[in-house]
């Protein structure tokens, strides 16, 4: 009987052939793009998930209810994790962490590699599984160090690692270290990054910072006992924010900051470890935090663009069911059932299906890398194999099965046998049900298309904005691990003085929007003038800073070598200038750090973004202190000579720094880096609007096709009565053309607001125009109508002689 069904359902097949090739590439498509997307997700959701003890870690934060609003940041102070674990029981575990660079020296060899500082507790907490060493007794010594399988290839080579010392440089600092645990390689969907773990003891500026409560430089987590309510955290840490912070309290008291519903002014939160790869308000642990924003819109445009195929699917389906009703007449006549038919036309959705999810998969194969180009994903089809993934593609295609062929299947299955052997099929209900999936589906495709023009008049924005300081043709080369940032300013000074195509060159703390090494940081200080606390972004820079930046003075001067007394002084921008009142501040004295001279305002700069256009710009000081190394390297070049200049600049690095990697790069790419979400969801909204208008268009285009087949007569009858092929053309496309702008008209407001949310993220943003929703409009009837036209020209040209002969 089985074999019976696949016979009929197979001959069935090949006779639309045309129309069931057109179904089987509109799901394919839909197919390979879903499942592509569907394991982006997935993977981005799998962040941490192989840490055993996940759901009991979580990451310490601090709110301060400041006058000018609530302000959250994760960054703790170095002595608060032993207060915590000391006077907290329900602290199972407590680590520190910070990350920094080293050069590691073993024999001949040096290698660049990156350091995580940690408490004892890290290993107990997290699952990264040692290859050698014990857990227990890895940092049992102040001088451990535990290494990756990658980081002793590199070091080692074929050589074993353990109880092997090296030498790290940190900062200027060279200290000897054992090896005492070698770990398995990290998974590519961990959090923590690392090459090496040290006890937070080195983690620099640690001794001078050791008791001071108002310095913080790093994150803390911290695992709780089981069964613990991580609700009530915050209310017990009460006793403990009044005993440590009563200078935060005592500051926001004076400032006239009011308590929050609790009562707290300042209080402690925590927030899971589990959603730390989504942490963007804290940055999370690494920095390398994405928007949920992202793999929502996966997951949003993936379910666009299969129900746009199923509606495809649904379409075609009920518009053959006209042509099948006398074989579903004659079947009834000889005694099928309902669910025979049923059956029958299932069987028919299946294998269509089927086929549709092979070509997908294929097509899966061919363009995966193109895709993990495109959006930076890390999918491999390997995760094909995983059961949960085997069962998601099996769910996905009974899905599929189910919504696109149901409706049809059921819809021919109730034709009355007397009605259709007299040729009496009413299309009232179908008709209905074809308009209205045509307008989901080009309410959909619409809807891309507004969301594709914002993001890329955003980006487009973004990009042009002047931002204050010259990006088109300044260098920055990051100074890499384990070289001393000034010995390296000083030697590229020299070995560039007599380069005709350099204009200046100097040094900083901080780099200007995201460069190569993909380091990001911000350095914040607060310091109290007359009872009131000042809160500055801090830029350690050097000699030249704002002349190689074309950075504007407003008052005053930059540091000069021919003062001694800059060491100390200090430049401000017209932001931090409004903070301190505004008048009469050169020459003027701020105390900004405790037991040290007091730094003197000798300049302001005109405001310049020096973080990205997502912010408004802040208060910023800069200084030549010392206890800020120079981590970049700053050189400006003439416009007329970029490649030219850019390849002796690479040259000098190499002259001076022969095994070390030049990760030089123009200002201009450093700011575009900042941006990466916002490009990979405009590559999300363009690719997800193409497809979206394709398959709709080729629904489109099986639908005019037998809408024609069934007016062919009709056709032929108007052109005998003298009716024009520009007539008929329009009067075959107007109905479709009222759908598509009924749609675009549905898409208005759901587009506006959510553009209009996602542009509030934005410091700097454009407004939305109103052009942006008649070109779409516009654009989807021109794609509808050109679709149309292919078939409607035909029917129009055709003899009116062949139509008509059988009557």
């Amino acid at each position: 009987m089985i074999k019976n069904y696949l016979k009929i359902a197979w001959r069935n097949l090949w006779k639309g052939r045309v129309f069931n090739l057109m179904n089987i590439v509109g799901l394919s498509v839909a197919v390979a793009c879903c499942t592509l997307i569907f394991l982006t997700v997935f993977y981005e959701f799998s962040y941490d998930r192989f840490h055993e003890k996940l759901e009991n870690i979580y990451q310490v934060y601090n709110i301060s209810n400041r006058p000018e609003g609530v302000e959250k940041t994760s960054s703790m102070s170095i002595p608060f994790a032993p207060a915590l674990k000391a006077e907290y029981p329900a602290v199972k575990h407590i680590t520190r962490s910070a990350n920094a660079g080293a050069l590691v020296k073993y024999g001949n060899k040096e290698v660049e590699q990156g350091v995580h500082f940690v408490d004892e507790d890290f290993l107990k907490m997290f699952t990264f599984p040692l290859l050698q060493g014990n857990v227990n007794t890895v940092f049992s010594g102040l001088n451990n160090v535990v290494i990756t399988k990658t980081a002793a290839k590199a070091i080692f080579g074929n050589e074993p690692a353990l109880n092997k010392t090296v030498t790290l440089t940190i900062g200027n600092e060279e200290k000897p270290f054992v090896v005492s645990g070698v770990m398995k390689k990290l998974p590519s969907n961990s959090s923590l990054e690392f090459d090496m773990l040290v006890r937070f003891e080195h983690f620099p500026n640690y001794k001078t910072d050791v008791d001071r409560w108002d310095n913080r430089t790093h994150f803390v987590l911290v695992e709780f006992a089981e069964n613990y309510d991580p609700k009530v955290f915050s209310h017990q840490m009460k006793p403990f924010v009044t005993k440590h912070y009563t200078q935060d309290l005592d500051l926001l008291k004076r400032e006239g900051a009011k308590p929050d519903a609790d009562g707290d002014l300042f209080k402690l939160g925590i927030v899971p470890f589990a959603t730390n790869h989504f942490n963007i308000d804290l940055g999370g642990v690494e920095g390398n935090s994405v928007s949920k924003t992202y793999p929502i819109s996966l997951i949003v445009i993936g379910c666009f663009i299969l129900i746009i195929a199923c509606i495809n699917f649904i379409n075609l389906s009920v518009a053959r069911g006209f042509t099948r009703a006398r074989e579903v007449g004659v079947r009834k006549t000889l005694g099928a059932g309902k669910w025979q038919l049923l059956l029958q036309f299932w069987t028919e959705t299946i294998l269509v299906c089927l086929g549709a999810t092979i070509v997908g998969l294929l097509i899966c194969v061919l363009v995966v890398d193109l895709f993990k180009a495109i959006f930076k994903s890390k999918i491999s089809l390997s995760m094909l194999a995983e059961p949960v993934h085997l069962a998601g593609i099996l769910i996905l295609f009974l899905a599929v099965t189910a919504i696109a062929g149901f409706y049809p299947a059921l819809m021919m299955v109730r034709y009355k046998t007397v009605a259709v052997l007299k040729g009496d099929v009413s299309a009232g209900k179908p008709g209905k049900l074809r308009n209205t999936l045509l307008v989901i589906q080009f309410t959909l495709s619409t809807l891309l298309i507004i969301c594709t023009i914002i993001t890329w008049q955003q980006i487009n924005y973004l990009s042009e904005k002047p931002l204050g300081y010259n990006k088109t043709e300044v260098l920055s080369i990051p100074v890499s691990r384990g070289i001393t940032g000034e010995k390296a300013l000083q030697r590229m000074r020299n070995e560039l003085r007599n380069n005709t195509n350099v204009l200046g060159v100097s040094g900083a703390y901080l780099n200007m929007g995201r460069g190569n090494d993909g380091s990001s940081r911000t350095s914040i200080l607060g310091f109290t003038v007359n009872d009131r606390e000042i809160r500055t972004n801090i830029q350690r820079v050097d000699y030249d800073y704002a002349k190689t930046l074309d950075i504007k003075l407003v008052e005053g001067r930059e540091f000069d070598p021919n003062f001694p007394g800059d060491s100390t002084a200090i430049i401000i921008n017209e932001s931090m200038a409004r903070q301190l009142g505004g008048k009469n501040l050169l020459g003027s004295f701020l105390p900004m750090y405790d037991q040290q001279p007091k730094a003197q305002i000798i300049g302001i700069v005109k405001n310049y973004n020096f973080k990205s256009l997502h912010e408004d710009i802040g208060s910023l000081t800069l200084t030549m202190d010392k206890g800020y190394t120079i981590n970049y390297i700053f050189v400006k070049v003439k416009p007329a000579s970029l490649i030219h200049a850019f390849d002796e600049i690479k040259e000098s690095w190499h002259r001076q720094y022969p095994n070390t990697e030049f990760k030089g790069a123009w200002l201009n790419e450093n700011t575009e880096r900042q941006y990466l979400s916002e490009r990979r969801l405009s590559g999300i909204f363009v690719s997800g609007a193409v497809l979206a208008i394709v398959i709709s268009c080729v629904g489109l285009l099986a639908i005019s096709i037998m809408m024609v087949l069934q007016r062919t007569k009709e056709i032929g009858i108007r052109k005998v009565l003298g009716a024009n092929v520009a007539g008929i053309v329009l009067l075959l496309s107007r109905d479709f053309v009222k759908l598509v702008l009924l749609a675009a008209i549905i898409s208005f407001p759901i587009a506006w607001w959510l553009m209009n949310k996602w542009l509030q993220g934005f410091a700097y943003r454009i407004s939305i125009q109103w052009w942006v929703f008649v070109v779409s409009t516009i654009l989807a009837i021109v794609l509808a109508f050109i679709t149309i036209s292919f078939q409607s020209i035909r029917a129009a040209l055709a003899n009116p002689v062949k139509s008509l002969r059988s009557e």
